[in-house]
């Protein structure tokens, strides 16, 4: 089978054969309900496409109803409302959604929006037991809240922590559909050769929408953002090199790291929003509730860091692989990035970019394209390449990747000694060989 074509499914029988469309519902309740668009394929089908495949193994990629409108609120969010328009909506009930302001044409500010809302629920809370004297938007927000049976319930609705904006993303996820072309094709062969899931694959989506320069405020970096902390137990991270930012390097670290999540937590739900808040976190959320169910998890655990990011994030998840899959039904017709070839080869010495491009007569551009992890610095020759740094560089086909490999190195061995460092050297007084 190939690698694109491996399915979860949630409380189905193993090597079952169904036939299938792929309505959200597959997500929500049930086997998921098609395989995972071939990541190689230029465009994505339609909703209405139907697939014959062999359900593999339950993995319990699914929520049930209790989830089910936070995995809806998060599609429109990827293929609705793009980054110019913008939702305030309950952040516990996340699909109360009070109103949909267009960024381009808003007089007032998100803030001046929410106190607009909260004094709208305060009023209703006030008149809730005379419907009757609602304006137009009490109206609104009191039969947004009819189903909701706690005490209270508009005034806590009014608190700051859950009156929230959240942006539109549809075009930046159509940006990152574009480049996962680029790059989904090795990372399912990483995660396939691990035992892992391929449906992972889609957490950039979440994380950065596969922003290969994507940075947080917080110090999170590349398309996994990866924090430095963490990055350093699986990667290579100093002045020279940041693999975090290399998305290759970067899956085969989170690969790592899911994989470790799932054997100390049992449950993919639990294993991926582990990746969020931390498996010690997700391992103290489960010993408090007493359940490992992610619905349970997010209704009812109160976790002093397990907030709304957290508590969303599985659902993201499913949100995310619902529109990529359906690419044409959400997006329209896109054409994806083709991966670009390239050979692998493991530098003997610390080395000059700069010089080695030059002596090389290599492309510096591509060459450039191609290690995303490399530094700033070492493209400007202040820092060198260091010694087994893996170097892509461009391939054309027309040898053996293995030929196209000897044929580098033989011309890596006429490189003058003077050029082939043994260690870091930099700064003021650094010794680097001449032009």
């Amino acid at each position: 089978m190939p690698v694109f074509a491996r399915i979860l499914a949630f409380s189905v029988i193993a090597s079952s054969v169904i036939v299938a469309t792929s309505p959200v519902a597959g997500l929500v309740s049930g086997a998921l309900a098609s395989p995972v668009e071939p990541a190689g394929s230029v465009s994505s089908g339609g909703s209405d496409a139907r697939h014959v495949f062999t359900v593999m193994p339950p993995l319990q990629f699914a929520v049930d109803q209790r989830l089910r409108k936070n995995v809806d609120f998060w599609i429109d969010i990827y293929s609705k409302y793009t980054s110019r328009q913008g939702l305030i909506h309950d952040a516990k009930y996340i699909d109360h959604v009070y109103e949909v302001i267009d960024l381009d044409r808003a007089s007032r500010g998100t803030r001046d929006a929410k106190n607009r809302w909260k004094k709208v629920l305060l009023s209703v809370h006030r008149k809730q037991k005379d419907p009757s004297s609602f304006s137009d938007e009490e109206r609104k927000v009191f039969e947004l809240f009819q189903d909701v049976n706690e005490p209270n319930k508009f005034l806590n609705a009014a608190h700051r922590k859950r009156l929230r904006f959240q942006l539109g993303q549809k075009d930046i996820f159509l940006d990152g559909f574009k480049h996962s072309g680029r790059y989904l094709p090795e990372m399912e062969r990483i995660f396939a050769e691990q035992g892992m899931p391929v449906e992972l694959t889609r957490l950039p989506f979440v994380e950065s929408s596969f922003n290969v320069r994507a940075r947080s405020k917080v110090g999170a970096s590349g398309i996994w953002q990866f924090m430095r902390s963490t990055g350093r137990l699986y990667l290579k991270i100093n002045d020279a090199v940041d693999e975090r930012n290399d998305p290759i390097r970067a899956t085969e670290a989170a690969a790592k790291l899911l994989r470790g999540n799932f054997e100390s937590l049992g449950r993919w739900p639990l294993a991926v929003t582990a990746y969020n808040h931390g498996r010690k976190g997700m391992m103290r959320a489960v010993r408090q509730v007493g359940s490992e169910e992610i619905e349970d998890l997010v209704g009812n655990y109160r976790g002093r860091t397990f907030g709304f990011a957290s508590s969303n994030f599985f659902t993201e998840l499913l949100a995310a692989i619902e529109v990529e899959r359906n690419a044409e039904k959400y997006l329209g017709k896109v054409e994806r990035h083709k991966p670009i070839p390239s050979i692998e080869a493991p530098i003997p010495h610390y080395i000059a970019l700069p010089q080695l491009v030059r002596l090389m007569k290599l492309d510096p551009a591509k060459v450039k394209e191609l290690n995303p992890a490399l530094s700033d610095g070492v493209y400007a020759g202040k820092y060198l390449i260091p010694a087994g740094y893996r170097l892509r560089l461009p391939y054309d086909g027309k040898l053996e990747k293995e030929a196209a490999l000897k044929v580098f190195f033989a011309g890596y061995e006429e490189i003058p000694a003077a050029y082939k460092l043994q260690g870091q050297r930099v700064g003021k007084y650094a010794k680097r060989p001449r032009k």
